[in-house]
């Protein structure tokens, strides 16, 4: 969320010129987020809100929504008693909508030239559309608020919407506000993002193969999966691979957080098997490339063959769900 105010001076006698383009550019308040999203294909979509409208007897300009936004008209002619977060988030739902397309996407370390006005700013990955990358997140009032997500290999980073009113002044606490009046314009504005973040999920692909099959019953394996991360499980379940009528088969599980350390270990090797090699410990680095885990299994040459009991449970609210799948 940035730290943009846009109250309009009426201090001096010399009024601004809207007629020169601002320059805009983005950079993040945490320098070890900064680094990750500046390796990212992070772009942020840049929206006119409003106009910006020179008042010729003072050093101050009022805004005139753009059609697109002219429902905030209303709330932009009162600019002293603006909520402005409210107003990031209203202009942001227009958004969310559709049917308002960016004047500008630009990536985080590049400068966009714009002119004068109000500006709706909405971060994402460059290769997944705005729409993608919305989360609305209920709020106590009962309504949404929205965000805009960037992923990385780990990490998943949070932005709210942020207004910025260019031209602006920098103030000495670093805040861009048109009501410094103390200081020049600044039609050249850095535009801070505070930002949140949390590890991402993954997935994984349990491969496994015998050599041969043989007799009436179906050879069926079991698997303990656990996941650590900084010293603690995060993940722990217990999966089966059962095999019919080839020598192949995989099970994909998903829901397993980035940056933990997976252990999948074959429990059970079916009563006609050994296993003869399996995958050791591997780190999940990028949840969008699930980890492949391989075990190879030989037969024992005998017809022996089990049934076997696979039990999910799912968390209902107040109990959990079984269902139950005979092998």
């Amino acid at each position: 969320l940035a730290i943009v105010l846009v109250v309009p001076s009426v201090s001096r006698s010399l009024a601004v010129d809207l007629e020169e383009n601002c320059s805009l550019s983005f950079k993040l308040s945490d320098q070890e987020f900064a680094e990750d999203l500046e390796r990212s294909d992070m772009v942020v979509d840049v929206y006119k809100v409003a106009a910006a409208i020179e008042d010729p007897n003072y050093d101050s300009y009022s805004f005139e929504a753009t059609k697109e936004f002219e429902k905030l008209d209303m709330m932009l002619s009162d600019l002293s008693s603006v909520n402005y977060s409210a107003l990031s988030q209203q202009a942001a739902q227009i958004v969310a909508e559709g049917g308002v397309s960016p004047v500008a996407t630009v990536a985080l370390a590049d400068p966009v030239r714009i002119e004068a006005g109000l500006y709706l700013t909405m971060p994402h990955n460059r290769g997944a559309s705005l729409a993608d990358s919305i989360k609305q997140v209920a709020v106590g009032d009962g309504t949404n608020n929205v965000l805009t997500f960037v992923n990385t290999s780990l990490y998943q980073y949070e932005f709210n919407p942020s207004l910025v009113a260019l031209p602006s002044r920098l103030g000495e606490d670093g805040s861009n506000n048109t009501a410094n009046n103390n200081v020049d314009w600044q039609f050249n504005v850095d535009m801070t993002f505070k930002v949140s973040r949390e590890y991402r999920e993954g997935s994984i692909v349990i491969n496994k193969t015998v050599d041969k099959l043989f007799g009436s019953g179906t050879p069926t394996f079991v698997f303990n999966i656990t996941a650590e991360r900084d010293g603690e499980i995060v993940y722990a379940n217990v999966e089966t691979i059962s095999l019919s009528d080839t020598e192949n088969g995989s099970v994909t599980l998903s829901g397993i957080p980035a940056g933990s350390t997976v252990t999948v270990e074959e429990v059970y090797t079916g009563a006609s098997y050994t296993l003869s090699s399996g995958t050791g410990p591997l780190v999940l680095e990028n949840a969008d490339e699930p980890l492949q885990f391989e075990f190879v299994n030989e037969s024992k040459d005998t017809d022996t063959h089990q049934t076997t009991v696979n039990n999910r449970y799912t968390n209902n609210g107040e109990s959990y769900d079984i269902d139950q799948e005979v092998r």
